[in-house]
């Protein structure tokens, strides 16, 4: 799973954000506090709503893992976002249960 990540990471413009961490007199250096106070050891990945996150000693950085739908019929289709498991679908509006064809996808 993480080589298919570096790889969609290197060949997109994938959209990250960079935590710079501040750390406290009595806070280990071998670990990183996310936002919502989780600890996390340095140098491992983690899972976070639909972002690999990973922890640095300078910094926590978290890219998405979401391909979202760009390129389709946007008056006669709509995208329908899957929060379980972080992922689109493009469906018809008059018909939601039939699928529309997408031809570009971005992260």
């Amino acid at each position: 799973i993480l080589l298919v990540l570096a790889t969609l990471v290197t060949a997109s413009n994938a959209a990250c954000s960079i935590q710079r961490l501040k750390r406290l007199p009595n806070e280990k250096s071998d670990e990183c506090t996310d936002v919502d106070g989780g600890k996390h050891v340095l140098n491992t990945y983690w899972q976070k709503n639909c972002e690999w996150c990973f922890c640095e000693k300078t910094a926590i950085t978290c890219c998405t893992k979401t391909l979202i739908p760009v390129s389709y019929d946007k008056k006669r289709c709509q995208r329908q976002f899957h929060s379980e498991n972080c992922t689109y679908s493009v469906v018809e509006r008059t018909n939601p249960g039939k699928t529309c064809p997408v031809n570009g996808w971005t992260i």
